[in-house]
C-alpha cells in the first residue's frame, strides 16, 4: 500500500532527525537553554516517528500495541531502551518537570490508542 510506504518513510526521516537532535543535545551540554530546546524537539520527533510507524502498521491491519503489551521481547526492549535514554537525558539536564509532563502525555496517548484505535482514523 503506497500510503503505508510514505508513512514509514516519514517515520524513518523523523527518527533520523530525532537522533541528530539528541546528538546536538549531548554536545550542547554547556548551553542549558539551547540544550533544553534541542531535547524537547528531539523527543517530539521521536514521538512522531513512533506514531507514524504505529499508524502505518495499523493501516496494514497490525496493532503495534498488541505486540508490545504481549511481551514481544525485541520490540519491548527497543521501546524500553529509548524510554530509558530519554529519561536519562532529562535527568542529567535536571528537567524533571518537563519529563513528567511528556510522560503524562505519553500515557494519555497510549490509553487513547489502545482503547480506541478507530479514533485516530483520518
Amino acid at each position: 500500500m503506497p500510503v503505508t510506504n510514505i508513512l514509514l518513510v516519514f517515520s524513518v526521516m523523523s527518527g533520523l532527525m530525532s537522533i541528530l537532535l539528541f546528538v546536538f543535545t549531548i554536545f550542547l551540554e554547556k548551553d542549558k537553554k539551547k540544550s533544553k530546546i534541542f531535547l524537547l524537539w528531539a523527543v517530539l520527533f521521536l514521538i512522531s516517528a513512533f506514531a507514524a510507524a504505529e499508524y502505518a502498521f495499523w493501516l496494514e491491519g497490525y496493532n503495534l500495541f498488541d505486540f508490545i503489551f504481549n511481551f514481544n521481547f525485541p520490540l519491548t526492549v527497543y521501546f524500553g531502551v529509548w524510554l530509558a535514554f530519554v529519561i536519562w537525558l532529562f535527568e542529567t539536564r535536571k528537567e524533571r518537570k518537563l519529563l513528567v509532563i511528556l510522560l503524562g502525555l505519553l500515557v494519555i496517548g497510549i490509553i487513547v490508542a489502545v482503547n480506541c484505535m478507530n479514533c485516530i482514523r483520518f
